[in-house]
């Protein structure tokens, strides 16, 4: 078989790093990394993949190859801190996507799969608008659109909902919840919830979303992949299965519920989640007793 060259933008991050772990297991891929490694880290790095350190903006410096296939994740991905961080999203998220859609018109490159936010489907529809993070989202399938129209640049879309499970950044300003709630119940401190507490998020097993994207890279064509576990949980339901005093505080909840999403993934590729975060919760709880 031909070898295919994929690269990975983000590939040092938390879903990236399952992207790629998957990718090498064929030894017919030559995998690059691509991250700023604002959020992704040197210990996800995986073996058998190459690495390099830049913002996306430079993709064509980087980057001499012509890739079959981009997966790009390579963006800001907080929802709360993106109101302090406006510049930052703006030129992470749109200026670097319009760079990387210019590299790939310039190189013809195979195909363009981006991780797109989910956000965009809270608020009937309105999510879009509700934060920087968000917005910047919205915007950028927009012009990947506009970009297939325009240039025939063939891309799919896919949607990320609340990955969860190893490698998962449980530090700092820019942690995601259940590696947050995990650091918590070993610390045995009271789980800080931002009010009411009644959000819902569908949460997804980081394997399940990995194994999709690289799915509807293999298949998809267009718009409309959600990569989400159906079963939807309140942030009150995440603390309560960890166990222990909760602590309510003011600040940005995000989207107030999970949103309808489509289930093209399912119906078209056959896309199934494995593990439940409840269960996830549980067998950690099991592993790492107080």
């Amino acid at each position: 078989m031909p070898r295919k060259v994929i690269l990975v933008t983000g590939g040092a991050g938390h879903v990236g790093s399952h992207i790629i772990e998957q990718l090498v297991q064929d030894k017919n891929n030559t995998v690059i990394s691509l991250d700023n490694y604002f959020t992704g880290k040197k210990e996800n790095h995986i073996s058998g993949a190459e690495y390099r350190e830049g913002h996306t903006k430079d993709i064509a410096v980087l980057v001499s190859e012509t890739p079959d296939i981009i997966y790009h994740l390579g963006e800001y991905a907080r929802i709360a801190p993106s109101f302090d961080d406006a510049a930052r999203v703006f030129d992470m998220n749109m200026a670097g996507t319009a760079a990387v859609l210019e590299f790939c018109r310039n190189k013809s490159v195979g195909k363009l799969v981006y991780a797109a936010s989910s956000t965009k489907f809270a608020a009937q529809g309105e999510g879009r608008h509700q934060n920087p993070y968000s917005f910047s989202k919205a915007q950028n399938v927009d012009l990947i659109q506009d970009y297939g129209k325009w240039y025939k640049l063939p891309y799919a879309i896919c949607y990320f909902y609340n990955a969860f499970g190893p490698r998962e950044n449980g530090e700092g300003k820019y942690s995601t919840l259940i590696a947050k709630f995990e650091q918590m119940y070993l610390k045995g401190e009271p789980f800080t919830i931002v009010k009411p507490g009644t959000q819902k998020r569908n949460f997804t097993y980081v394997k399940d979303l990995a194994r999709g994207i690289i799915l509807v890279g293999e298949k998809g064509e267009g718009d409309g992949y959600a990569l989400n576990n159906q079963k939807a949980f309140s942030i009150i339901d995440i603390a309560e299965a960890f166990g222990g005093p909760i602590k309510y505080v003011d600040g940005y909840p995000g989207r107030v519920d999970s949103g309808d999403s489509p289930a093209k993934a399912r119906e078209e590729l056959g896309w199934e989640t494995t593990i439940d975060v409840l269960d996830y919760i549980r067998d950690f709880k099991k592993k790492h007793s107080r």
